[in-house]
């Protein structure tokens, strides 16, 4: 390409230059800076979902749990040889009995899972970490009760009051406070040679420590005594409902569940934390691979906002390119002239939806709860999406995979207007100038 036809490239890049800033221009990069910011922060809530979810049930529901048919009886000889099989990598084994109950206060009642855990082997690290009022405390009140009968008989009465660790959402339903008295109703199950009778057990507990793990479930729904204070109410006679296994790695709980089956006899019940939790996680990973495609469709629809406005440039530049194709430009150059346009169009528009969807992704809750201070709009409510925050995580090789698919869309786009403008013949464009 000689001189003239240089300079005329410089100048008609020039031209596009000072005519970038148009609102065709402004609007494409905006297309684009909306589609790589949505995407970016959908991905970071869906993979903050997975890890704060993974967190919270890993650290609240057993790794494996163990269970048979009608309980484990003499669970200290089971735990003994479970811990003789060798399983590496182990933190606790403990029994623990899990059921359905009412709890109920002087103003209101509610379902829960009462769960009774084993102080002395259970880790409880969850729970002291996350204790809000009070203190992780199991141990029974024992009060003295004086009967007087007739002249000078009386009948003493000792009463034993047992304690119990409530849930933040739980507490506020109930307007429970720490050293409150809850009365605790169970159903349990009445043997009485051929028949069966369903019978249900009232029991006052104490209120001793309220705790706010951030999940909706647990701090809404779970109730923790002591484990021979959970065998009383449901009459399990030193039986228990499962063992509880956790791992210090939470993945080698997948690793053992396997040889833990086959050591055991058929009669017990083999679940890790990830097939009591198969269908959430499957779902939810689902779900993160749904909305990124259908988020990925703005940044083409931005695409394809590209293609039209190059397009509509190359239309209104055709007396410029045939000039170009006159003096001797070639169709590399003048194809070169609008790829970089598309280029330039992406890279602003890449570069400016990506510092605002880390910034967003980053400041999720200050967003919400300002949203919520200024139009009482909740963005976020704890009852529906579990948690009490937007959890998000920035994974990088994500943000990556956006930044590199937006480019590839952008530079793609002004392929088609870069043919179209090189592919021009100078004589039927100067034709009628």
């Amino acid at each position: 390409m000689g001189y003239e036809s240089f300079i005329a490239t410089r100048h008609l890049t020039r031209r596009r230059k000072t005519g970038f800033i148009s609102l065709v221009s402004l609007i494409s990069i905006g297309g684009v800076c909306v589609g790589v910011m949505a995407l970016i922060v959908v991905m970071a809530v869906m993979s903050g979902f997975d890890r704060e979810l993974k967190s919270k049930i890993v650290n609240v529901q057993p790794h494996i749990r163990i269970e048979k048919i009608n309980g484990i009886e003499h669970v200290d000889r089971e735990i003994e040889d479970l811990k003789s099989f060798g399983i590496s990598g182990l933190s606790s084994i403990s029994g623990f009995i899990e059921g359905q109950g009412i709890l109920k206060s002087a103003v209101n009642a509610m379902g829960i899972m009462v769960k009774g855990i084993d102080v002395r082997r259970e880790d409880l690290g969850i729970y002291k970490q996350h204790m809000k009022y009070g203190r992780l405390d199991f141990e029974d009140e024992i009060t003295t009760e004086v009967h007087r009968r007739f002249f000078f008989f009386k009948k003493i009465i000792i009463k034993k009051t047992g304690s119990v660790i409530l849930g933040e959402g739980l507490a506020l339903r109930l307007n429970a406070r720490v050293g409150d008295t809850v009365a605790l109703i169970a159903p349990f199950q009445d043997d009485l040679k051929t028949l069966q009778l369903n019978r249900a057990e009232t029991r006052n507990f104490i209120v001793r420590g309220i705790f706010r793990i951030g999940m909706n479930d647990f701090d809404t729904g779970l109730a923790l005594i002591g484990l021979d204070q959970a065998g009383d109410l449901y009459h399990l006679n030193g039986r228990v409902t499962g063992i509880s296994l956790r791992f210090e790695n939470v993945d080698d709980a997948e690793k053992w569940a396997l040889p833990l089956r086959q050591h055991l006899s058929e009669d017990y019940f083999i679940r890790t934390w990830y097939d009591m939790n198969h269908n959430f996680f499957q779902a939810l990973k689902t779900e993160k691979s749904v909305m990124t495609i259908l988020l990925a469709l703005i940044i083409l629809v931005a695409a394809f906002n590209i293609v039209g406005s190059l397009t509509m440039v190359v239309m209104e530049k055709t007396r410029d390119i045939g000039i170009l194709r006159a003096i001797g430009a070639t169709k590399a150059s003048i194809r070169k002239i609008f790829v970089m346009e598309g280029f330039s169009i992406g890279f602003f528009g890449v570069m400016t939806g990506t510092i605002c969807g880390l910034l967003l992704a980053f400041h999720l809750n200050p967003v919400s709860d300002f949203l919520k201070r200024t139009t009482g709009l909740e963005v976020f409510p704890s009852d529906v999406y579990l948690f009490d925050k937007i959890p998000a995580q920035v994974n990088m090789p994500d943000v990556v995979m956006t930044v590199v698919f937006a480019m590839i869309a952008a530079v793609a786009a002004g392929l088609y207007p870069a043919h179209r403008a090189a592919s021009l013949n100078p004589i039927e464009a100067l034709r009628y100038e």
